[in-house]
């Protein structure tokens, strides 16, 4: 089981990092992907990745909320992360629920960005929250390689429109939500078995279904197998299954090597 979208570089993993990557391993994850969302996190991203490089990887990019705070040369900085062994170019999209950043710089620095992966031939690690087929349409112009929407909790036409470009789609603990996560509910067994990827988006979207319930609002990676059991439920498949596809799918995007951790 592997982990696409752990942000371990939120202040609330500082004080005890080591013991979340230990439980991680204690409850059978075989690697995390840690998310960078702007140069100052993919760099910390890096930092953390290079102290377990056979378990971490990291992605290189910056999130819509971002768009409107970045500095000249903030691109040579993810091409610099890019070389120095980013899995991907991302978190990159469009955030209009929040609208941190204006629209229009959201959409340039998403532009600039897909342009990057493609010229470096790199996977892109997509948000897309209520763009109403915006990010949906960029992809369609701009991408070039694969990408993962990341998160996904949209309805099943757009479901069926990322599919249909090739996307893979990440799922969370939004699945385990009785409330919000009907729709996912409904329509998760459309994603063919080589398209469907796992991840905790940590430190945010605990699972609902944990038992008992943790003490702590903070997600974090080994709460993954309850994503797992949720989605192998609805699908009307195995753990077991579940396990295998969508780690070999996240070998496949990521580009990552056999674990050698033990």
């Amino acid at each position: 089981m592997i982990d696409i979208g752990a942000n371990l570089t939120d202040k609330s993993f500082r004080g005890d990092l080591q013991d979340v990557i230990e439980r991680a391993v204690q409850g059978d994850l075989e690697f995390i992907v840690v998310t960078g969302t702007d140069v100052a996190k993919s760099r910390e991203a890096a930092s953390i990745a290079t102290q377990y490089p056979d378990y971490l990887a990291y992605t290189a990019g910056v999130h819509p909320h971002h768009a409107d705070k970045v500095t000249d040369g903030w691109l040579d900085s993810i091409v610099e992360l890019s070389d120095q062994g980013a899995a991907a170019i991302g978190e990159t999209g469009l955030d209009y629920f929040r609208n941190f950043s204006t629209r229009s710089n959201q959409r340039s620095i998403f532009q600039a960005q897909l342009e990057l992966a493609a010229k470096l031939e790199m996977p892109v690690f997509v948000h897309d929250r209520d763009s109403n087929g915006e990010v949906l349409e960029m992809l369609r112009k701009f991408a070039r390689t694969a990408v993962v929407v990341h998160c996904f909790t949209g309805d099943g036409d757009l479901l069926d429109a990322y599919l249909e470009i090739g996307c893979y789609i990440g799922i969370t603990g939004w699945i385990c939500d009785p409330q919000r996560g009907t729709e996912l509910t409904e329509i998760v067994n459309r994603i063919p078995d080589d398209r469907l990827m796992l991840e905790t988006d940590s430190p945010y979207l605990m699972p609902k279904n944990i038992s008992p319930k943790p003490t702590t609002r903070r997600n974090e990676p080994m709460y993954l197998k309850y994503v797992r059991k949720r989605v192998a439920e609805v699908r009307d498949q195995t753990e077991r299954h579940i396990d295998q596809v969508t780690t070999n799918n996240a070998r496949r995007f990521f580009r990552l090597a056999e674990s050698t951790h033990e």
